[in-house]
Order: structure tokens, then sequence, then C-alpha cells
């Protein structure tokens, strides 16, 4: 049960900050501090896996697009993680 604790409400904290995050995100490309594989890996395979014709879930209504949306945000924290606490905190985002 620990195990779900610790893994979820971290998750649930990332999604309420999203509006807040994907600002961030787009800061965080356009610095130069980081490294352009980063940064491509991260745009690549999330435009890659939008126009991949193959889903994890069916294209029903709603739940078709969560699949897009997990992947995107899975990428997200993983790029997210890639940046060093020193170039988070000049924008203002402490990594716990």
């Amino acid at each position: 049960m620990a195990i779900i604790k610790k893994s979820f409400w971290p998750r649930v904290r990332f999604l309420l900050n999203l509006p807040k995050s994907l600002p961030l995100a787009w800061k965080l490309l356009l610095d130069k501090r980081l490294p352009l594989q980063n940064k491509l890996f991260f745009i690549g395979l999330s435009v890659f896996y939008l126009l991949l014709p193959i889903d994890l879930i069916p294209d029903l209504p709603l739940l078709g697009q969560l699949d897009d949306f997990s992947v995107f945000m899975i990428l997200f924290n993983w790029f997210l993680n890639q940046v060093p606490k020193e170039i988070l905190a000049d924008y203002g985002w402490y990594k716990e």
C-alpha cells in the first residue's frame, strides 16, 4: 500500500500543476543549457506517438485520447527529470 501512495500523489500533484508545467516545458525547450538530444527525444517521441496509427486504447470518445495523454505525460515527466535542479530553480520550479 505504501508503494501506491508514494507513486500516486506526486502524479496527482503533477496533473494539478499542469497549467503551470506546460509553460515551463516550453521555456525549457528554448533553454540553451539543456542538451539538444533530450529536447529532440521528448519532442520526437511525443509527435511520433500522436501520429502513430496504432493506439493502446481504441479511439472511443474521451477514452481513446487517454492513452495519448498518458504517453505524453510519461515523456514529459522524463524530460523534467532530466533537467538539473539548478535550472528548474531558475524558473521557480523546485524538484522534490
